[in-house]
């Protein structure tokens, strides 16, 4: 599991070492075009029992990522934590890449899209619970 650019090195380790792992979650990754030539290149029996979730916050239709969130930029332990309004936005067309590279290859994924959503940590922990339910059961 990982989140930005780590959400792109979590997807690398399950294409790389499938010997060892077999699921991937990636929240809000910053995949680039090394990760989705090596998909779209990738038999698709590779990937064919494994587990994938993606997700990202972003714009959203009419929904927005706001400029500002007081409680994402002043708190008791970090006076200033940008929460970054824009990166989740500029990183859909990499999302949509891999989506598609997936789809043409047959390969089962989660993917769910949290309008306006940050791309920051207290963003990622209000979701937590999605990736590990999509890769670890159901939620009841």
């Amino acid at each position: 599991m990982g989140t930005s650019l780590g959400g792109q090195a979590s997807f690398h380790l399950l294409i790389r070492h499938t010997d060892i792992f077999g699921k991937a979650a990636c929240m809000s990754p910053a995949f680039q075009p090394s990760i989705l030539s090596a998909v779209a290149t990738l038999p698709s029996s590779t990937l064919k029992d494994k587990t994938i979730y993606i997700d990202n916050g972003g714009d959203v239709d009419d929904v927005k990522v706001p400029l500002l969130d007081p409680f994402d930029h002043f708190s008791m332990n970090h006076w200033w934590n940008p929460g970054y309004w824009w990166l989740d936005s500029q990183l859909q067309p990499g999302i949509d890449a891999m989506r598609l590279a997936l789809d043409l290859k047959g390969i089962k994924y989660d993917y769910q899209r949290f309008a306006g959503g940050r791309h920051n940590e207290r963003a990622w922990s209000w979701r937590i619970d999605k990736p590990l339910f999509s890769l670890y059961g159901v939620k009841n």
